[in-house]
């Protein structure tokens, strides 16, 4: 077995199948683990830290200094795995991991044995969209200097719409404290590559492979539930399910219905098969 590049912890027997964890903007590869924790009961689990978080820093990897797109990501990725001699997998990636996921799944769809998605976008069709979007996440951090700069600025993000259930909860208290330990340098670094808008829209494409593909959203996010049910019409056979009382990041929130979700998905005689109607809902 070779080494990674990007730093990782892995939970689980590795002869029930490997299931690949990603998380999302300023989180690490413990942000999820209220789910792949107890999921290792039912599978292998492997969470990343994506570059610019948790272990896998631009300051002591040289190797991550070379990425340039969210693809150069992917193929680190599928790279480490390959390096832990994992060759089939199903993946899971919240909003930013869940990009890389997919585009994971665009480079390697033959490896690939289902994709969950949790509140992520599938990335902005209009070019001139796009970049904009890019310019305005290079600045996203440019009057975040200190600690306490950083501080306040989790305390508005978490303020956004898109997390308007987690108001007054253990959850977000939990998240802040997580989020504080990030360097604002590598958090600079990581949108520079991983930005929604530095890379192509990927339902089209998609929609053309045959892994079953899941969209989990919280129903109190209108951006991504719309979203959701806008790209199922680019994806018929996306199976979307929305959590009742859950914003954007439905595992902090909810994991037991995650896990819940997560594993009927792994009992179900066929992979893809998930309990429920096609447009499910979890209380």
């Amino acid at each position: 077995m070779k080494d990674t590049v990007l730093h990782y912890e892995a939970f689980g027997r590795r002869d029930r199948g490997v299931f690949v964890f990603l998380h999302g903007f300023m989180g690490n590869r413990r942000s999820l683990k209220a789910i792949t924790e107890p999921l290792a009961g039912a599978c292998h689990c492997l969470a990343f830290d994506l570059p610019g978080h948790g272990g896998s820093l631009f300051d002591r990897k040289d190797f991550l200094n070379s990425l340039q797109t969210l693809e150069d990501v992917a193929n680190l990725v599928l790279r480490d795995l390959d390096a832990l001699g994992v060759n089939h997998f199903s993946l899971y990636g919240y909003s930013m991991g869940g990009r890389v996921a997919q585009n994971i799944a665009l480079l390697a769809p033959d490896r690939v044995e289902r994709l969950v998605i949790e509140s992520a976008s599938f990335g902005i069709a209009d070019p001139e969209e796009r970049r904009q979007r890019y310019l305005r996440d290079l600045t996203l951090l440019a009057n975040v200097r200190t600690e306490k700069d950083l501080a306040a600025f989790l305390e508005g993000w978490y303020r956004l719409p898109l997390f308007c259930t987690l108001a007054g909860t253990p959850a977000l208290q939990r998240i802040l404290w997580e989020r504080r330990d990030n360097s604002v340098t590598e958090l600079r670094h990581a949108l520079e590559i991983m930005s929604v808008g530095n890379h192509p829209f990927f339902a089209e494409r998609l929609a053309v492979l045959h892994f079953p593909l899941f969209y989990f959203c919280g129903e109190k996010d209108e951006a991504y539930t719309g979203t959701a049910r806008k790209m199922k019409e680019v994806i018929p056979r996306m199976n979307l399910t929305v959590f009742r009382d859950a914003s954007h990041n439905v595992h902090a929130q909810f994991p037991e219905q995650i896990l819940g979700a997560l594993e009927r998905m792994l009992k179900a005689d066929q992979p893809g098969v998930l309990t429920g109607a096609e447009e499910g809902a979890e209380a």
